[in-house]
């Protein structure tokens, strides 16, 4: 037996199986693995990422040594059995034990016939692997959500939102600033959001000290030159307000900014023309509902990484996830279900695990 491989015994069926769940859902789509993973190409979509990866000089080794053994499996199926146990909120070892029971979505990801990878394997080639793949595959879901119509980019969002640390060890993290509810120990998202759509188009990770201001110039700047979005009106609360950022988006990217007066910055009179309006600001508020729905349906937290690669990781592999539910959900015909994974997805009881 290969080395990081279990073996699958001969009670394995052909039938879909369930993977481990917690909680009962009714799914309105029922879209199960296969066909998540078929009917939006991901495998063919991870291995062009993993090439481009490696053309850009990052981390991705082939071997350990140049005399040994070739690798079973390619980093293009690790980082699609990452993504899948971030849709169904899956361990290592639930992924393994799932692929075990049920060969057809193990042969979608690209896995051998007959084997199916160790967790512990799984796991150390996830880190190995590292958060840049992860994030060109983010950017490559973006780009295929703008291309069939679900973010058009003219009326964004900017917030940002505080994520606690799974530990007080954890050497990347710090303390926010003093609010009303209370200082958190962990790290800060800041996300620029497609108001239309409530999906995220670009993220920024940070340590919890951090200012919102200054992630606002390469949020916008992105996705105005890298993504090309026509960027109209972009709507932020009273952190983002500075009189810099609010003549670049005037003059740079010729969109309206709505952002509330901060009398901490700039005196009144310099900026009484900057009119905004309270119905239109209050319109903004449609972000805070998606880091609501992110952390709550789709485990938007730091829960066992420590670290600032884990965390990245865990991040951009969620957001990865919001992404393609929201394009299987717009595929099957039923756009208005693209922020319900509950109801997207196949969900069902949990199962034993191989022993």
């Amino acid at each position: 037996m290969a080395q990081g491989s279990a073996p699958v015994g001969p009670s394995t069926t052909i039938a879909p199986v369930p993977p481990p769940r917690r909680r009962r859902a009714v799914a309105a789509l029922g879209i199960h693995a296969v066909q998540l993973v078929t009917g939006l190409g991901l495998l063919p979509l991870a291995t062009s990422i993993v090439a481009l990866a490696a053309l850009s000089h990052r981390r991705l080794p082939a071997r350990t040594h140049p005399r040994g053994r070739p690798r079973t499996y390619s980093d293009a199926t690790v980082l699609l059995l990452a993504l899948l146990g971030r849709l169904w909120h899956l361990s290592t070892r639930e992924v393994c034990a799932w692929l075990a029971r049920w060969p057809a979505p193990a042969a979608a990801c690209g896995l051998p016939p007959g084997r199916v990878i160790h967790p512990a394997h799984l796991s150390r080639r996830v880190r190995r692997l590292g958060p840049y793949p992860c994030w060109l595959l983010y950017l490559a879901l973006v780009g295929r959500a703008i291309r069939v119509g679900l973010i058009a980019g003219r009326d964004v969002a900017l917030d940002s939102t505080l994520l606690a640390a799974w530990t007080t060890a954890d050497p990347d993290a710090a303390w926010s600033f003093p609010s009303r509810t209370g200082r958190v120990f962990g790290y800060k998202v800041h996300v620029l959001l497609d108001r239309a759509a409530r999906l995220p188009i670009l993220f920024l990770l940070s340590p919890a000290n951090r200012n919102d201001l200054p992630f606002a110039y390469p949020l916008l700047g992105l996705a105005r030159v890298l993504l090309g979005l026509p960027l109209r009106i972009v709507r932020a609360d009273g952190a983002y307000w500075g009189l810099a950022l609010v003549r670049f988006i005037v003059s740079v990217l010729r969109a309206r900014p709505i952002i509330p007066f901060n009398r901490k910055k700039q005196p009144l009179a310099r900026v009484r023309h900057l009119a905004w309006h309270r119905l239109s600001y209050a319109a903004r508020a449609i972000i805070e509902r998606f880091f609501g729905i992110a952390k709550r349906h789709y485990g938007l937290d730091t829960a066992e990484a420590v670290g600032w690669e884990p965390v990245l990781l865990r991040v951009t592999l969620t957001c990865c996830a919001i992404l393609v539910v929201a394009l299987a959900a717009r595929q099957a015909g039923a756009p208005d279900l693209r922020l319900s994974p509950s109801r997207v997805l196949a969900h069902y009881l949990p199962v034993q695990e191989l022993t």
